[in-house]
């Protein structure tokens, strides 16, 4: 049931990263959004590495995915955030 929550991250994550939903940015500077995409994405890998009969060390590779997108949602490199955003963040210098 934990994949749901995923999802719906997922999908917030999504509408930051496609430019649909912009209001959140604040000038460049919040990266909240694109931090719960990457969260929700580990989540949602999580849930499938658990449901299935996978080997037990291929749990910690979205469970690294997780923890990074947690970590992500303060920082992000500007190679993995969108267009619209890093001249979003270029026009506020």
């Amino acid at each position: 049931m934990i994949w749901i929550i995923g999802a719906a991250l997922v999908l917030i994550g999504l509408l930051g990263y496609t430019g649909l939903w912009r209001s959140w940015a604040k000038g460049g500077l919040s990266y909240w959004v694109f931090g719960l995409f990457w969260f929700g994405l580990g989540i949602v890998l999580v849930s499938i590495v658990l449901a299935t009969p996978a080997p037990s060390w291929l749990f910690w590779v979205p469970a690294v995915i997780a923890l990074l997108g947690a970590a992500s949602t303060w920082y992000l490199p500007p190679a993995l955030t969108p267009r619209w955003f890093r001249a979003l963040r270029r026009s506020w210098r």
